[in-house]
């Protein structure tokens, strides 16, 4: 019997609960990017930051609304952008967070969402703080 209600991944609700990388990197943090995606028809919205050390992402933060696969796919983001130098290619996209998450097809819009954030991130201008 269906109760008509979604089941998440165990690694959804994982990075549901501690939501890693959620908030926003404190004041003076050195040289800064944020990329940021909004769809609201799809609802969601995803802001990243990141702090940068020579180029490459040193620390990234996220501020999102959406469903739990956006919060937990934004997530999930935050790690993988460590390390990574502004106009590199992704490390990841939205099919690669879908299959990690285990992820529905109709939840893909949302994720591009976040990819969408993440190209945007990845081609920012830095700023100081």
């Amino acid at each position: 019997m269906s109760t008509g209600r979604l089941r998440y991944s165990p690694r959804v609700v994982e990075l549901f609960r501690d939501m890693p990388g959620a908030g926003t990197l404190p004041a003076g943090a050195g040289r800064v990017v944020a990329g940021e995606a909004v769809a609201l028809g799809r609802g969601a919205w995803v802001r990243f930051e990141a702090r940068l050390d020579g180029g490459r992402v040193a620390e990234c933060r996220f501020r999102a609304f959406g469903c739990p696969h956006t919060l937990a796919a934004a997530a999930l983001a935050t790690s993988k952008l460590v390390g990574t130098a502004l106009g590199d290619v992704s490390p990841t996209d939205a099919r690669l967070l879908a299959r990690e998450l285990d992820a529905p097809t109709e939840k893909l819009g949302r994720l591009l969402v976040v990819e969408d954030a993440i190209h945007a991130l990845l081609a920012g201008q830095p700023r100081v703080q």
